[in-house]
């Protein structure tokens, strides 16, 4: 929230300078900066500092712009610092109601959105940590009715929806990851700094396509594929298309002997272990079987799911052991 700060109150004076009076000063300091970062990498900017007078008081500032960056490119650093040489005559740009507050380069840039592209995933990751944060105090708390699920009640037929993701995280993973891959394909090339045009395009075009994603995945939660529907009239279950469910299947609420919870382990690439918990449903018949539902990282969202959907259809709840 710091950093979002930061660069949006940056934004916002860049934009405001654009109306700052200004006046002829002199450039007293210019060289090329580097500084070498924690892994090694060194990076350059133009160091520049420059004197004006406003109202007989005279200032000694070295600001260029309100968001300043370093450059990986010594060439862009070389390039301003040899446009600006020592005792030459500059325009700067003042704030009125404060003359220490100048800049010399006013107006919004590409590197500003490169910024907001550049803390667009962290924000997403963020955002994640407080829905999570939320849902765990409202599971734990509130312990809301199946375990929050969305149910629609129309007459005997019962509809339950069990996406594993929102279509608003849809969205929101979308606009995350396109802005991390843009921060290599579009901020490495340019050293952060892409023409205005470029940046503007980049950002619109990954808002549309997490608005894609979106409407995607609103429209395929919306359609049903992902309920449970519990049709009392004809005691069937029609249940949700995933896992291995391609295609619509239904089951007679006469075969469901237990509802239970299947512990899923997921094991990461590096050796890591995490789980998932799967309200499944235990089937009698020549081919006894189960049949998962859904699949969620909260173990009791997952465990009041099934005992409301035990209790719903009349059988037993059986809870796994856990670890």
């Amino acid at each position: 929230m710091a950093f979002n700060g930061f660069i949006t109150h940056g934004i916002y004076k860049q934009a405001m300078s654009q109306h700052y009076p200004s006046v002829d000063g002199k450039v007293t300091h210019s060289e090329v900066g580097s500084h070498r970062g924690s892994k090694g990498g060194t990076s350059y900017s133009a160091d520049i500092t420059y004197q004006f007078v406003v109202n007989g008081q005279t200032f000694n500032k070295d600001r260029l712009r309100y968001d300043p960056i370093s450059s990986s490119s010594y060439a862009a650093a070389f390039e301003t610092v040899t446009a600006h040489p020592v005792s030459s005559t500059i325009r700067v740009f003042y704030n009125p109601a404060d003359p220490q507050d100048a800049v010399l380069f006013t107006g919004i840039a590409g590197a500003d959105f490169m910024l907001v592209l550049f803390l667009t995933p962290f924000n997403i990751v963020m955002l994640a940590f407080w829905t999570g944060g939320y849902s765990w105090l409202r599971e734990h708390v509130f312990r809301p009715v199946a375990g929050g699920v969305k149910i629609i009640t129309d007459g005997p037929r019962t509809r339950v929806r069990l996406p594993q993701y929102t279509a608003i995280w849809w969205g929101l993973g979308t606009i995350g990851l396109l802005s991390f891959i843009s921060i290599f394909i579009v901020g490495i090339s340019t050293q952060m700094q892409p023409p205005l045009a470029m940046a503007i395009g980049v950002i619109v075009m990954i808002l549309l396509a997490g608005l894609s994603a979106y409407m995607w995945q609103w429209q395929k939660i919306n359609s049903g594929v992902d309920d449970l529907v519990i049709d009392l009239s004809s005691q069937t279950l029609a249940l949700p298309q995933v896992y291995e469910r391609k295609e619509p299947k239904t089951v007679n609420m006469a075969d469901v002997t237990i509802v239970t919870i299947e512990k899923i382990i997921h094991r990461g690439s590096k050796g890591g272990v995490s789980y998932s918990y799967a309200p499944t449903l235990c089937l009698r018949g020549p081919a006894a079987h189960t049949e998962k539902l859904a699949d969620w990282p909260d173990q009791l969202k997952a465990k009041d799911f099934a005992e409301w959907l035990s209790g719903q259809l009349k059988v037993p709840f059986r809870s796994p052991e856990t670890e």
